[in-house]
């Protein structure tokens, strides 16, 4: 963490011009910024919108000589993931529901590399698009947001609630693979998307910004490989119960999502 932030905070302060005139031909700008975000994960069991944050510096080059067009590098660190979204617990017997639980929150955390392409609309006013890569540092939380069972309520070992069992059907869950402590079991650490937004300038070297992520990794796609279970002596119960599991189960691409407001301030 105490490097990322170093590395950051070194991005910003990169600038041969700090401290001269500040007009619109300078020939490369750096700054640093700061603001929060709302993401979650989409696709699939789509999970609702969690607060996060982001900080970061930037580097900006133009391409003409009034900076018409420029294009921007930077390097941030966020804080992402989503709220677990409510569901319904079902018996399969009757297909009546018995409660609703929620799915625990998922934190993540990313060192993104953002690359924007700038039309400035004004001295003062820039749209932008562009995209951005990603690696996952760590992630925190009951993971699968795509293979939570609508008819058993602990499917995951990181359920605080869990109590172990050494039945058939605990065994065929845990050897397909939907019962880890580990995040990587989960998520493709490689995140990648499209970026879209505009920034406003003041005189004062302050900006403003506001951007929108679409990712188009699928973030499950570990986790999307795994396949359905069977057990070969199953009772009728038993069987009954598994293929509702394997029924309910789902394979659906996941990506990340997130809409941003940061401020910053150009050197």
């Amino acid at each position: 963490m105490k490097k990322i932030l170093l590395s950051i905070a070194f991005l910003g302060l990169l600038t041969t011009n700090s401290f001269a005139q500040r007009n619109h031909r300078n020939l490369i700008e750096t700054g640093i910024k700061i603001g929060g975000n709302m993401s979650r994960l989409t696709g699939g069991n789509t999970q609702d919108f969690k607060p996060g944050l982001q900080i970061g510096g930037t580097i900006e080059v133009p391409l003409s000589f009034y900076k018409k067009f420029a294009v921007q590098a930077e390097l941030q660190y966020a804080v992402q993931g989503y709220k677990g979204a409510e569901y319904d617990q079902i018996d399969i017997n009757t297909d009546e529901v018995t409660e609703t639980l929620k799915l625990e929150d998922v934190t993540m955390h990313y060192l993104y590399l953002p690359i924007t392409f700038k039309y400035y609309a004004s001295k003062n006013f820039s749209v932008e698009l562009g995209g951005q890569v990603g690696y996952m540092l760590h992630a925190k939380g009951q993971f699968d947001a795509n293979k939570y069972n609508t008819a058993r309520e602990y499917m995951y070992l990181t359920d605080p609630r869990y109590v172990a069992s050494y039945s058939q059907l605990d065994k065929a869950v845990f050897e397909a693979g939907y019962r880890s402590k580990d995040y990587e079991d989960y998520y493709e650490k490689l995140d990648y998307g499209i970026t879209a937004g505009f920034s406003y300038y003041a005189e004062s070297g302050l900006f403003f910004n506001f951007r929108y992520y679409m990712g188009l990794q699928d973030i499950y796609k570990i986790d999307n490989d795994y396949q359905k279970f069977t057990i070969p002596d199953a009772t009728d119960e038993l069987l009954k119960e598994v293929n509702y599991m394997n029924d309910n189960l789902k394979f659906a691409k996941m990506t990340n999502t997130s809409v941003q407001l940061s401020v910053g301030y150009k050197f």
